[in-house]
């Protein structure tokens, strides 16, 4: 059982990220990736960690002056790993290639020779076969399960997204510790799946900006408030803000038909989706789509800007933007699905409404409006965002996630008579099945990336992963290909407001181009 070095009391413990998800790549997982930013803070800043970043992400690129600076000083060392892009009518996304020559040799070179303490995954396809390698070599790890896969577009278009969903869960067996980012869905997982979850993320604030004053941000949101209502070409009585990534399962579409007389709806965020470029397109006079990923202190005056954060999504496993806008001191009203359940308590720190039903939430929400949405909610609005701006990040990752996991694999090098033999025999178990399934796995991937049609695939050198141009991957549509889409949208969500299929609520007259033109010079 004697095991390469782990780092185990060493002066400043390393450990291996193992993430497909970090900045800049934004569009398509903002939230995962802002996660793995808040953790590599957490460990370098927070705790004197040193971390090496197994990633595709070209991360040199993120605009994080703290990335900058953790790579000049040699606490963050970047592990490029080769990577495959599938692009389809729904978006781009980019995935970890684990079972590369060159990933696979890499990860064996760390896992061996690069003195880790401990190893963190995040939802990387086919993580089954690195974690049970990680098990056989007595590395602890901690898996996360970021995502309702099922809830996404994709999962329903073949057998294959099926096949990789249930390897995913099959992986939180051989996990150290796997966790999950709400306690609903670690409840959820058990019900449906009987996938124990042995930990929880702490709420992220990803940026050091959530975490200011209120009053820092007031007067940006005022001139912010003014140049909306500029573009809009009135003054609404409340304006209400979706942030975030514009894909179908956020249901974007339903927000803009729920929004009351008189209010406003400003939508930020982007995607490489065909949805998105329908949501840019929208010419409703009360909505503002304002396309292009925030940096965080614009982010955080956005939200400062506004009255309401709004989210129709049933998808969410927490829902950072949450946290983000009660931080800045803004109630939200959302879905009752899913990790919006975890911390909102309706009519007390915020509301839960059913956008299903759009005349109801046109109602519900003119019914917040009226009464004041943020005095309605207090004192308890105010307490969930200083606990949030308060929260000590550094702290409950070593509370929930790092202590957990190391203090097993403590009981592990401890373990001796027939418990000593059960060790030795589950990790001889673990690298058999292991070598078993990787070589399997490569074939059959290697195959069904060269066939595919929906998606595409594409391989990406180690490292140079960053966020598509805007039309790149669907350049060479075709008139038939975007036809077929927007006849997708409308059988899947009639209430969508494609060209041609209007609201009869009116036109801006202002297209929504030259607008965002505006934004972005000013």
């Amino acid at each position: 059982l004697k095991c390469p070095d782990r780092g185990w009391g060493r002066e400043m413990p390393r450990a291996l990220i193992c993430a497909q998800a970090f900045p800049p790549l934004l569009k398509q997982a903002g939230g995962v990736a802002k996660d793995y930013l808040a953790l590599c803070r957490a460990l370098i800043d927070g705790l004197g960690w040193e971390v090496t970043l197994l990633s595709p992400v070209h991360i040199a690129e993120s605009g994080e002056k703290d990335v900058e600076r953790w790579l000049n000083s040699g606490q963050l060392l970047h592990a490029p790993a080769w990577s495959l892009e599938a692009a389809s009518n729904i978006g781009v996304a980019v995935f970890l290639d684990f079972f590369s020559i060159h990933n696979t040799c890499r990860l064996v070179q760390e896992l061996l020779h690069g003195g880790h303490s401990i190893c963190f995954i995040d939802d990387s396809c086919l993580r089954i076969a690195p974690i049970m390698l990680m098990r056989g070599l007595g590395l602890p790890s901690i898996a996360t399960t970021h995502s309702d896969v099922p809830s996404h577009p994709a999962y329903r278009s073949s057998v294959v997204p099926r096949i990789i969903w249930w390897l995913h869960l099959a992986s939180s067996f051989f996990a150290t510790v796997h966790a999950a980012c709400a306690k609903v869905y670690a409840d959820l997982l058990w019900e449906r799946y009987r996938i124990p979850v042995h930990s929880i993320w702490p709420p992220v604030l990803w940026s050091a900006e959530f975490q200011r004053p209120l009053e820092d941000f007031r007067e940006r949101a005022i001139k912010e408030r003014a140049r909306w209502e500029l573009m809009l070409g009135f003054s609404p009585r409340a304006v209400l803000l979706f942030a975030g990534r514009w894909s179908i399962e956020k249901r974007i579409h339903l927000l803009i038909e729920a929004v009351p007389e008189g209010c406003a709806l400003v939508i930020v965020g982007d995607s490489d989706a065909e949805y998105a470029d329908e949501i840019e397109a929208t010419e409703h006079k009360h909505v503002l789509p304002l396309r292009g990923m925030l940096g965080a202190e614009d982010l955080r005056v956005a939200y400062a800007a506004c009255d309401i954060f709004v989210s129709a999504s049933t998808c969410e496993t927490l829902g950072n933007t949450v946290v983000e806008a009660w931080s800045s001191g803004v109630p939200v009203a959302i879905q009752p699905a899913g990790g919006h359940l975890e911390f909102v308590k309706d009519n007390k720190n915020s509301y839960l409404v059913d956008f299903d039903n759009c005349e109801a939430a046109r109602q519900r929400l003119s019914e917040i409006v009226a009464q004041g949405a943020s005095l309605a909610v207090e004192p308890d609005l105010s307490k969930m965002g200083e606990h949030f701006r308060s929260l000590d990040f550094p702290a409950e990752i070593q509370r929930l996630l790092l202590g957990p996991a190391l203090l097993q694999a403590e009981k592990w090098k401890q373990r001796s008579g027939w418990l000593w033999v059960w060790e030795l025999l589950l990790r001889i178990w673990c690298l058999l099945a292991c070598f078993v399934v990787w070589p399997m796995t490569a074939v059959w991937s290697r195959a069904y990336f060269a066939i595919s049609c929906d998606p595409t695939f594409r391989y990406l050198e180690p490292g140079t992963a960053i966020e598509p141009a805007p039309s790149s991957m669907r350049s060479g549509k075709s008139g038939a290909d975007r036809s077929e889409q927007k006849a997708l949208l409308a059988d899947n969500y009639p209430d969508l407001p494609l060209p041609g299929n209007r609201s009869p609520a009116g036109k801006r007259a202002t297209p929504t181009g030259p607008c965002y033109t505006l934004l972005q010079s000013q």
